[in-house]
């Protein structure tokens, strides 16, 4: 009988080492940040393994050092960064990425974009910010975005609104600092401000001034055209387990939540309550909206040629 246990012992230790060797390998580059729990999740729930796959999560601090990297090949896949950055590598190296998921509002009102003032600032309301300094997050497209918002108001440039660009983890110390007046970010740093003691909401939702009915698309999961190219197979498994934490997420949101305090490194309290929007798959996707965003931020200069947005998915 021993015999027979231990027979079966090795057979499994084989299937089992088999399994390992024989998975694939994928790298996938992320942002620290909310819009990647999906990413989170399929690692966590092990959605990757029931695929087949191996992955390794490699965090990156900017959208452009991921981007960068998406488009050279360092990394197969980008899950996720700002879908602004996909729009920039479209214009100087097209086609060296596809688009499979993104991360979105779709419809006028956006949860996650907030202006932030200091928690005792006598500030009322947009057209307060006349001369005052704004901080926003590095990049062209924070800043255009920021002052499309604040034209709906006034002339931001006749104004003397100064913007400021501040990197992530220092925009909530900047206010408290007095270094800026307000900030224009998503979430969680008005929350984190506001847990901190530090701010208060000068406005939630203010990109509804920008009359986009159809939404607004913040985030983009991508793969590189090269890993599409030599490893198209790997690449569904790669969607299918994503789009499984999607799903999972729905269903199971509070659990989900949980993982951005390893992840993204948000107090749990905030992470309990930090507003989401949705990830939509590409067959669901109204492929106009993302258009009519990156039209207002070309027409704000954040852009040097004008792009067709519905080229770039994956299907």
């Amino acid at each position: 009988m021993k015999k027979v246990v231990t027979l079966l012992l090795m057979v499994f230790l084989l299937m089992t080492v088999g399994n390992a060797l024989g998975a694939e390998k994928v790298k996938i580059g992320h942002l620290t940040l909310v819009p990647s729990l999906p990413t989170y999740v399929a690692m966590e729930k092990g959605f990757f393994t029931e695929q087949g796959l191996k992955v390794e999560l490699i965090p990156f601090q900017s959208g452009a050092d991921i981007m960068d990297a998406l488009v050279a090949g360092r990394i197969d896949a980008d899950c996720m960064s700002a879908i602004t950055g996909n729009w920039f590598a479209a214009q100087t190296v097209p086609d060296r990425f596809k688009i499979f998921l993104v991360y979105a509002a779709d419809s006028n009102v956006d949860n996650t974009m907030v202006v932030v003032v200091k928690k005792d600032s006598p500030l009322k309301n947009l057209k307060g910010l006349k001369g005052k300094k704004v901080g926003t997050f590095p990049g062209a497209t924070s800043m255009a975005l920021a002052t499309a918002i604040i034209r709906t108001q006034m002339d931001p440039q006749k104004e003397k609104v100064i913007f400021t660009e501040i990197a992530p983890p220092n925009i909530v110390p900047a206010l408290a600092a007095g270094q800026i007046d307000a900030f224009f970010s998503p979430e969680p740093f008005g929350m984190l401000a506001v847990f901190q003691g530090v701010g208060r909401y000068l406005m939630k939702s203010p990109c509804t001034l920008l009359g986009l009915k159809k939404g607004i698309v913040g985030g983009a999961f991508s793969f590189s055209a090269k890993f599409l190219q030599k490893r198209p197979e790997v690449a569904k498994k790669v969607k299918a387990a994503i789009e499984k934490g999607v799903d999972y997420i729905k269903t199971n949101e509070q659990e989900s939540r949980g993982y951005l305090s390893k992840y993204a490194q948000l107090p749990p309290p905030v992470a309990a309550r930090i507003p989401f929007e949705k990830w939509i798959k590409i067959k669901d996707l109204d492929k106009k909206a993302p258009q009519l965003y990156f039209d207002v931020l070309y027409k704000e200069g954040a852009y040097q040629k004008e792009i067709d947005t519905t080229t770039l998915y994956y299907e």
